[in-house]
């Protein structure tokens, strides 16, 4: 019987590892100046917070960023390029870290390796990182649409039937013919030579999206029980809340020049919040709610990136 040689490494491979302490640096560089620019409004916080009611918000986004490594996974699945659920979690947790970096492409360069050690394409690991992205736009901008119908003063009740309406078309806009027909538009206007297209049938589009609106739901009631720890409001007015959120992650999504969206985000946030609570108090909260998602994250990548260390430890 042959002795197994051991795999020679490959040139992405070797570059990998090169820009691995790059992208850690980077990543740190840009929260550590985001936390440095804000120090002094942090500092001045005056506000009595409710820490169990903190600590059970801080489980629920906890448990938003695993269900949403478990959606990556799936789609990886439905595109019959998946690595081993022990592997595919740890690495998406890991990844998360590019979000501090301008650009949003460190998320993806970062789940790379884990998937070409199994041999998967990485050209089919980019398509469901489009897809995953695009379903997480599609999910917080129906929660938006649905939590205009709630919203907190008679501004927009006039408009409730148009409103009803973009949710009928949402869905429709979801058949993967028309949103291929799109990709493909974009790739003719930018002279790319390789179409794009996701690999999905429309009955499985709709089950996807449906599962990012579920997990928008969860991350917004975990947005409406933060606020609940610092400003009292009542419950009907959770689901705008969380409208505000999903919205103002869009548009923090959508700004590739901002790491995670910082500043862009929070500008949206006290805007929508200023009808429901006084501007000082939407103010306090874009704050913390950026100090509520960036230390669940690091702890998440965290735990991820010891348990990377400790599976390559036992091989």
């Amino acid at each position: 019987m042959e002795e197994k040689r051991p795999r020679t490494p490959t040139a992405f491979q070797k570059a990998m590892k090169w820009l691995k302490p790059i992208y850690i640096a980077a990543a740190l560089f840009f929260l550590a100046r985001y936390l440095f620019q804000n120090y002094e409004a942090i500092r001045a916080l005056q506000i009595s917070l409710d820490w169990p009611v903190l600590a059970l918000s801080m489980v629920t986004y906890l448990l938003y960023k695993l269900t949403l490594a478990w959606l990556f996974h799936y789609i990886t699945r439905l595109d019959r390029c998946d690595i081993p659920v022990r592997e595919a979690l740890p690495a998406y947790l890991y990844s998360v870290l590019g979000k501090y970096i301008p650009g949003k492409v460190f998320m993806l360069a970062a789940r790379f390796p884990s998937y070409q050690r199994h041999q998967k394409r990485l050209s089919d690991v980019s398509v469901c990182f489009l897809i995953e992205n695009g379903c997480t736009l599609l999910g917080a901008a129906f929660l938006f649409l649905l939590s205009l119908l709630f919203f907190p003063n008679d501004l927009l009740v006039q408009y409730q039937l148009v409103v009803m309406a973009f949710i009928a078309l949402f869905f429709i806009c979801l058949n993967p013919k028309i949103i291929n027909w799109v990709l493909h538009w974009f790739g003719r206007l930018f002279k790319r030579t390789n179409d794009v297209s996701i690999p999905i049938t429309y009955p499985q589009m709709i089950k996807l999206v449906m599962l990012f609106i579920v997990n928008w739901l969860i991350v917004g009631t975990g947005f409406y029980v933060l606020i609940r720890s610092i400003y009292p409001i009542p419950l009907s007015q959770m689901l705008y809340a969380g409208g505000v959120f999903a919205l103002s992650s869009i548009i923090g999504i959508l700004a590739f020049f901002a790491p995670s969206g910082i500043g862009v985000r929070e500008g949206i946030m006290i805007l929508g919040l200023s009808f429901i609570m006084p501007q000082e108090y939407a103010v306090i909260i874009s704050v913390v709610s950026r100090l509520w998602a960036t230390v669940s994250e690091l702890l998440l990548i965290g735990c991820a990136a010891i348990f990377i260390r400790a599976r390559k430890s036992k091989t």
